[in-house]
């Protein structure tokens, strides 16, 4: 019996954490990563926009499929070095803050590359 494919869909980030609150005006740490992690949420809407937007705008299930590929090696190099990263703060309060500074710089990157991809490709 053959197992049954799945279907080929963009990608959606889905984060490891359960968000803290983010107050009006944070004043500890934990208080902090509850406002960095609602800023990496939005950053990864955004980014799953922008992934969703270029795989439409692919024209063949095999470059679909590459940019799959490619948006999943992505998410495994942020994490990866993200973690390797926050690592110089272990048994520190701030390493979740430098985790999540991290994750977000690399958001807002990737963010602006998948940008610029999606132009490039509606302008074909």
């Amino acid at each position: 019996m053959l197992a049954a494919t799945a279907a080929l869909a963009p990608p959606v980030i889905h984060e490891p954490f359960t968000p803290l609150p983010c107050p009006i005006h944070p004043d500890t740490t934990l208080d902090v990563e509850g406002c960095q992690e609602a800023r990496v949420l939005r950053t990864d809407r955004a980014i799953d926009g922008q992934v969703k937007t270029v795989f439409h705008l692919l024209r063949t299930q095999s470059a679909r499929a590459t940019f799959v590929d490619g948006e999943h090696s992505w998410l495994h190099y942020r994490r990866q070095s993200c973690l390797a990263e926050s690592s110089l703060y272990a048994g520190g309060t701030e390493q979740g803050v430098a985790l999540l500074n991290c994750t977000l710089r690399e958001n807002t990157s990737h963010l602006a590359d998948l940008v610029a991809m999606r132009q490039t490709l509606s302008r074909h």
